[in-house]
């Protein structure tokens, strides 16, 4: 069992770390990571320099390994913690700014330096500081929320971390540091071979803070997010296939069980992206346990059952996952075009990092998105068991009788559940089919 986690976590890791939500990244991996740890002399004598510099796996080392803790942990320690649940994130971001501000003015880089003056430590050259980075770096990447992310994430903040667990989130990192690893080497690479790299080493070093500077401010203004939603996902096909050949990892333990029936739907829909239609999933658990509320009248929560004879999608996101995003482009122009005919849309934002706990967080997120339906918060992972979820994102589709008709996990297939969106409000007879919503065909 703990051979097949090692298998799946390091598939997840690799497919993680070459996908679209690591490109914000990437420039620094390639200039403070690679290029700026080039070796000084030909090629010949770079390639006999051994450990000469180690710049590369430093970053990429510290790197994955503080993604690791905090994703694993870093939510209960916060939690337990008098502090917002953001400060994990907002600290690494002053870091990288401080780190940027180091790289180009060396004086203030020893300045920041000085406080770890006593710490035993032989010179390694360009290799001051790269571990910090990598620290730095992973306490603000957020990827993609694959199935394997997920599984660890939703253990980590449930406080259920086991020895799977443990394994799933060793063998991640280290199949994301793979591909992070080869990019930073080929920035070193790229930089000894080319003469004007390394007649410039000043120049490289200042554009290598600049780009750790705008990355900064990228994640400071959730700029990284407009980035990532604009490319389109060129590791989907591979991903899909790895994800569907896996059994859906089981993170719902606790709470009020999904029915069997829903489970079953949730189970296909993991295989398949989508669950039949005409099969049905049985009834939709209520929204129940949830304090916060987001555009409701007074934060006043939402009972599905005064939602009868209308169709309802219920969707579970979170606001920095870039899958929930792109997904959310649709639902927003569903929401718009049908709400009149008898369509509602509940959005319920389960958190995958700790700084998604923050109710201010999730207002801003939902404003950058548009949204305009309610949004309840389920930060202790109530209605995310209770239907049976695991994985991000995952929509229900529930008919004017209160039953599921289709359970739909991650992107795609938007023409079938808008298709299906139109027969259920004819059949729940609140008007005739009206127009496609704009992003449909």
């Amino acid at each position: 069992m703990e051979l097949n986690l090692a298998v799946l976590g390091l598939l997840g890791g690799l497919i993680t770390g070459i996908s679209p939500c690591i490109l914000p990244v990437l420039p620094v991996l390639f200039l403070s990571g690679g290029a700026q740890g080039a070796r000084k002399g030909s090629v010949e004598q770079s390639s006999h320099a051994g450990l000469d510099n180690r710049r590369p796996y430093l970053v990429v080392a510290g790197l994955v390994l503080s993604f690791s803790i905090f994703t694993l942990i870093g939510t209960l320690v916060l939690s337990a913690l008098p502090v917002p649940e953001d400060t994990i994130r907002w600290i690494g971001i002053v870091s990288l700014v401080a780190l940027g501000i180091g790289i180009i003015v060396p004086r203030f880089e020893s300045i920041l330096e000085k406080p770890f003056s006593w710490i035993p430590q032989r010179s390694v050259g360009a290799d001051r500081g790269a571990f910090g980075l990598g620290l730095t770096l992973g306490a603000v990447y957020v990827p993609c929320a694959g199935p394997v992310l997920a599984a660890i994430t939703i253990a980590g903040a449930t406080g259920t971390v086991g020895t799977d667990t443990v394994v799933l989130t060793v063998s991640f990192a280290v199949g994301t540091a793979v591909p992070l690893l080869a990019f930073a080497l080929a920035g070193r690479a790229v930089a000894e071979r080319l003469a004007a790299f390394r007649r410039h080493q000043r120049r490289v070093r200042v554009v290598a803070g600049v780009m750790v500077l705008a990355l900064a401010a990228g994640l400071a203004l959730n700029v990284t997010d407009t980035v990532q939603r604009a490319i389109p996902d060129y590791t989907a096909a591979i991903n899909d296939k790895i994800e569907r050949s896996i059994p859906a990892p089981g993170v719902n333990a606790g709470g009020a069980p999904a029915s069997l029936e829903l489970q079953e739907c949730v189970n296909e829909a993991w295989g398949t992206g989508h669950s039949n239609p005409k099969a049905g999933c049985g009834p939709a658990p209520d929204i129940a346990g949830l304090t916060h509320w987001l555009n409701t009248p007074a934060g006043k929560a939402v009972d599905l059952q005064s939602l009868k004879g209308k169709v309802v999608l219920v969707d579970f996101w979170a606001f920095s996952c870039i899958n929930c995003q792109r997904v959310i482009e649709h639902i927003t122009d569903w929401h718009d075009t049908y709400q009149d005919k008898g369509f509602e849309v509940i959005g319920v934002h389960t958190p995958e990092y700790s700084f998604e706990r923050e109710i201010d967080n999730v207002v801003d997120g939902a404003k950058r998105l548009g949204i305009k339906y309610p949004i309840a918060l389920d930060n202790d992972y109530s209605a995310w068991r209770d239907y049976g979820v695991s994985a991000w994102p995952t929509s229900f589709l529930i008919d004017a009788t209160g039953n599921v008709r289709q359970v739909s996990i991650g992107e795609g297939g938007y023409d079938e559940t808008e298709q299906l969106i139109r027969k259920l409000l004819a059949e729940a007879d609140q008007a005739p089919r009206p127009p496609l919503a704009k992003n449909g065909q």
